[in-house]
């Protein structure tokens, strides 16, 4: 899309444009109607967010993006900058006289607009970012190889194209990085190291299942050729970026103020949620130590009982050992706590299910740079009827016993019972799936994390209410870590990027105020340091209590008449939104 071309518009006047983006917009403006110019502009923007990220868009369902993968190149890049720009301007001309659905869906875009002119404006992926480049390698195959939607011709044209593009990326890389955060640098560099040794020793292995033999050998040549560019991009990072990288691990008070403010559409400041945040620290703790007293009460009947600190680690240590030790029996366990998820929601009236109960539980690939941390990865819009796939964190066997036991006390059997509730059913998994059918698409395309993460984090505490994890103490006591661990996260997004907390202080604070395990605490630093994760972290804590009040107001506003299935079907049928237009939709 780098060419400059000539149109000629009915009137028979020749205007330039660059590539097919800002004519896009141009048609947009000159719609007639509100309606019409909305909708324009929303599918115009999806068509070319589509053709920008293919990754992505493959992940959302556009099955022709898997034989494409991104081109960052300098034109590309102005030419969506430019797009963004003036969608901006046009969204921001949209007026309060519109419909409740077209102001929501251009809230909706506005604030996907401008987290992109953020990125692109101000973060500078291209010069300073080295983890972005290798963030995008590690995860090119990914859906590819575990989708199902492509027969073994596709795949290899998908993988061969996808490899090629690794290393047009990888060349970008090398004539345009010039700086990086030291220890992000450094993290981007075991992440390259990863995905090239699973170029070098998986992928060859795997490629026999979809390639054809005469064509094994030219594909093997260029998987070689792309490693080969995966260790000149490392070489350059290492000898060229590496000593001179002096970003900053912090945004500092006013660039962190910029950017909550565009995450959580004007909806919290930094001063406000570090009141809040402590505040539900300091609550949720009692809640914790009083349940380890009833938990105490009832296993150890009449021995004495700890105090303080004293009792609640006792309750933690019981939790944290009902646990696997291994791979494939904590797959098992996963896989079975899934249908028994499935089963409960429709036992207890807890929602109207979709149809669509179709799950993909899996072991996140050990390359992958977010192997201890895992994710859900529900259909997208362009393919609403695929199946989810659940990509659990994941560990070596063959790990030392010491990492492996700490990644199994994390998680352990109470605590993956909430993972199910969270990351599946009532959780992401049928909240993605019943904003898909019943929501317009630009919601589901561009979520807003404190719906999505708010009403995960809320339906863990409907599910336990509802009889979740058989009244087990311990169970509860899990999902209470969980939120006293998203409190903890929120406090310390805004501390490190405001106050320059240290990585030493986070985890200090982590796990001894926010009683987040070793290797919760590890891992919270290396995601609030981060850009956009640090950002991410305060949905959580923010949405579920977003949740909580829309909960209570709806049961005191329509009394005896208030029924939970009702609420949780009304929610999930308006789809991603911000928190602000939901409760005007759920209460209208």
């Amino acid at each position: 899309m780098n060419r400059r071309v000539l149109n000629k518009n009915r009137s028979g006047v020749h205007v330039s444009r660059i590539g097919k983006w800002l004519l896009a917009v141009v048609m947009v403006l000159w719609v007639p109607t509100l309606q019409a110019q909305t909708q324009e502009l929303i599918d115009a923007y999806m068509d070319q967010w589509k053709d920008f990220y293919p990754s992505s868009a493959f992940g959302e369902g556009q099955k022709s993006a898997a034989w494409r993968f991104e081109d960052f190149s300098k034109q590309r890049v102005a030419d969506w900058l430019l797009f963004n720009q003036q969608a901006e301007k046009t969204l921001m001309s949209i007026p309060e006289s519109a419909s409740l659905n077209e102001r929501v869906d251009a809230q909706v875009l506005l604030r996907q607009v401008r987290l992109e002119l953020e990125l692109w404006e101000q973060d500078e992926p291209l010069t300073r970012q080295p983890q972005w480049y290798t963030g995008k390698i590690s995860e090119a195959l990914t859906y590819v190889l575990v989708s199902d939607r492509l027969s073994k011709a596709e795949t290899y044209k998908a993988v061969l194209a996808r490899v090629e593009g690794v290393s047009a990326l990888c060349r970008l890389g090398i004539e345009n990085i010039k700086n990086g955060n030291p220890a992000r640098t450094k993290g981007a560099l075991k992440s390259l190291e990863r995905t090239i040794g699973f170029y070098e020793e998986k992928l060859p292995t795997e490629a026999i299942a979809w390639t054809q033999e005469d064509d094994l050998e030219g594909f093997l040549e260029s998987v070689a050729q792309t490693t080969q560019q995966m260790r000149d991009l490392a070489s350059h990072i290492n000898d060229k970026v590496l000593p001179v990288a002096s970003v900053p691990d912090k945004f500092g008070p006013e660039v962190y103020k910029r950017k909550l403010a565009i995450f959580s559409d004007n909806n919290v400041s930094p001063e406000n949620l570090t009141v809040i945040a402590l505040q539900e620290i300091d609550r949720v703790r009692e809640l914790m130590l009083d349940l380890s007293g009833a938990w105490w009460d009832e296993e150890h009947k009449s021995a004495d009982r700890p105090s303080g600190q004293a009792l609640l680690d006792a309750a933690l240590a019981a939790m944290e050992e009902d646990r696997e030790d291994n791979r494939q029996d904590f797959l098992r366990v996963f896989k079975e706590a899934t249908e028994e998820s499935i089963d409960f929601v429709i036992e207890h009236e807890l929602a109207t299910v979709p149809a669509n109960r179709n799950i993909i539980i899996d072991l996140l690939p050990s390359h992958s740079p977010f192997a201890r941390i895992g994710g859900v990865f529900p259909p997208g819009p362009f393919d609403p009827d695929a199946k989810t796939l659940l990509y659990l964190p994941s560990i070596p066997d063959d790990a030392p016993e010491e990492e492996k036991d700490g990644f199994y006390r994390s998680f352990n059997n109470h605590f993956n019972r909430m993972i199910i509730a969270h990351e599946l059913w009532p959780g992401h998994d049928m909240q993605f799936k019943v904003g898909l059918s019943q929501a317009s698409k630009i919601r589901g395309l561009f979520s807003n994390q404190y719906y999505s993460e708010g009403w995960a984090s809320f339906v863990e505490v409907v599910m336990l209410e509802a009889g979740w994890g058989d009244g087990n103490k311990l169970t509860r006591l899990a999902h209470l870590r969980k939120r006293l661990e998203n409190a903890t996260r929120a406090y310390i997004s805004v501390m490190v990027h405001t106050q320059g907390w240290s990585k030493e202080r986070v985890i200090e604070f982590a796990s001894t105020r926010g009683l987040l395990p070793a290797q919760f605490a590890e891992n919270l630093w290396n995601r609030v340091s981060g850009l956009y994760m640090s950002l991410q972290l305060t949905s959580y804590f923010v949405g579920y209590h977003g949740f909580d009040e829309l909960w209570q107001e709806e049961q005191q506003r329509l009394g005896e008449d208030f029924v939970t299935r009702d609420f949780v079907d009304k929610v999930l049928a308006t789809g991603s939104v911000p928190m602000s237009a939901l409760r005007e939709i759920v209460q209208q």
